[in-house]
């Protein structure tokens, strides 16, 4: 997907050629190379190409493996990877180049066919901005999301307590003081406090791991963290979470990103509408050759017909305040860790969503 967007936006630049003998100094180029280096690119005097784009290092013999070897790797200082030429107007023009000899007259002439890549490292750097912006944004929501679930989990330990603190003063002004009373509401403050803190340590521990890289987890441990979470927002509901993840099940892969799509799905499931059955959500994992394939199924009502199509399009929700962004969002994810993301038919009776993670480093340690 990258590579296409990074295409559509490249202009045609004209390769510059330039012909140079065993000392590298340049013989002869053509009209673009000329365009590129402008008036420093001349014949006389004669000029160095080395003088002309900075770290270039030309392999010292110009045998075929010399010049596969130089091909496949340029050596890049410069930014993305790529050389920098001294463009015509002065500024630094970052360049790739390969190699050929044609010999002219017995006498063997190195030739470089100069690319510039000005426009490619631009759309990479717009498709790194892109990406960062929309992890940031997401990440951002999923935030405020949890804070609103914090903030309806916290208000009733928070309200418990201001009520046992209450009764305790209350009591420690009448006479007598009934001490062992006023002991137990205390007591009993103490303890919402700290269930109060629990919720606050959660969110903290899960917070800690935003590195937004990826690297080896173990997807137990990932279902784990965000466990306690997802039993808060499911507990309005009475909905029931079942986890069924092999303990060792291991992929490479960014870690609060996974969790945003499992937080998603399971969201998903609690909202669906009722059918007069408990609600009962399982969440189970599996590897699959060069990754892992994790299912999110519950006993709801199942998706529409209508609806079934259009899923993983922004504007698709079932619910009155939604935006229809989770499932968008939960597909850019999982197409960002090489997987892909589909309804499958599940064991419960409702809806089932299983997504996979690809990398190549999938295994089941131990």
């Amino acid at each position: 997907m990258e590579a296409a967007f990074a295409r559509s936006v490249l202009i045609d630049v004209p390769m510059a050629i330039v012909a140079v003998d065993a000392t590298g100094t340049v013989r002869s180029f053509n009209p673009a190379a000329s365009s590129l280096f402008g008036p420093t690119l001349t014949l006389r005097p004669a000029v160095r190409i080395d003088s002309l784009i900075e770290g270039l290092r030309l392999p010292s013999s110009l045998a075929e493996d010399a010049l596969v070897r130089f091909n496949a790797g340029t050596p890049a200082p410069g930014p993305g990877g790529a050389l920098r030429a001294r463009g015509a107007g002065g500024d630094p023009v970052p360049v790739e180049i390969r190699l050929a000899v044609f010999p002219v007259r017995d006498e063997p002439y190195l030739t470089l066919f100069i690319t510039d890549v000005s426009a490619r490292l631009a759309a990479g750097a717009a498709i790194a901005d892109l990406h960062q912006q929309v992890t940031r944004n997401w990440r951002l929501n999923s935030l405020g999301e949890i804070a609103s679930m914090l903030a309806h989990e916290l208000n009733q330990p928070l309200s418990a307590v201001a009520n046992f603190l209450d009764a305790a003063r209350t009591l420690a002004g009448r006479e007598p003081a009934d001490r062992s009373r006023i002991v137990h509401f205390i007591a009993s403050a103490e303890q919402q406090a700290h269930r109060a803190g629990d919720v606050i340590r959660r969110l903290r521990a899960l917070l800690a791991r935003d590195s937004g890289f990826h690297a080896p987890e173990v997807v137990a441990e990932v279902v784990a963290e965000i466990l306690p979470i997802l039993t808060l927002s499911a507990r309005g509901t009475d909905a029931e979470i079942v986890v069924d993840v092999p303990d060792r099940l291991g992929v490479r892969c960014d870690r609060v990103q996974l969790q945003q799509v499992l937080m998603n799905l399971v969201r998903n499931a609690v909202d669906a509408p009722t059918n007069g059955r408990r609600r009962r959500i399982l969440i189970t994992g599996a590897a699959i050759d060069g990754g892992v394939r994790l299912t999110v199924q519950d006993n709801g009502p199942g998706i529409s017909p209508d609806l079934r199509n259009r899923l993983f399009t922004p504007v698709a929700s079932t619910k009155p305040a939604g935006m229809g962004l989770g499932l968008s969002i939960c597909r850019t994810i999982v197409e960002a860790h090489g997987g892909a993301i589909e309804v499958v038919p599940g064991t419960l009776g409702g809806a089932a969503f299983a997504f996979t993670v690809i990398d190549g480093d999938a295994h089941v340690q131990g």
